[in-house]
């Protein structure tokens, strides 16, 4: 079995890493761990998902409407034209802060542009 870092992304009160699991037979899923954190309640949930392909996995982030606004630390490059297409897209004046817009526009390209072997993540 191959475990591959797909996708490491979080925000102030959750965050995951997505793994492209390859199995002996070459059958190929996706593994989300993932957590949130609530700072009121000082709870922390844990979770562990498995997604058939990539697009369900996408279809679960985007269901956050400011998916945009996740901080992501590393994207596999097999996606990034893919994800550089869905930002194309998005309202970043959702949150009139300038500052705040930029600065998640510059940690995108950051992570869409660096070297594949840039960051390796959790392992």
């Amino acid at each position: 079995m191959k475990k591959e870092l797909y996708i490491d992304i979080s925000n102030e009160d959750a965050g995951g890493s997505l793994y492209k699991i390859t199995d002996d037979t070459g059958k190929v899923h996706f593994y989300y761990n993932h957590s949130t954190y609530n700072s009121d309640t000082d709870e922390l949930k844990v979770f562990e998902t498995n997604y058939t392909d990539f697009a369900a996995f996408w279809k679960f982030i985007i269901t956050d409407k400011k998916w945009f606004y996740l901080h992501p630390l590393y994207i596999h490059p097999e996606q990034r034209d893919f994800i550089k297409q869905q930002l194309q897209g998005v309202d970043w004046t959702i949150s009139r802060d300038k500052k705040w817009q930029e600065s998640h526009q510059r940690q995108w390209k950051k992570v869409l542009n660096d070297p594949e072997r840039y960051y390796k993540g959790p392992s």
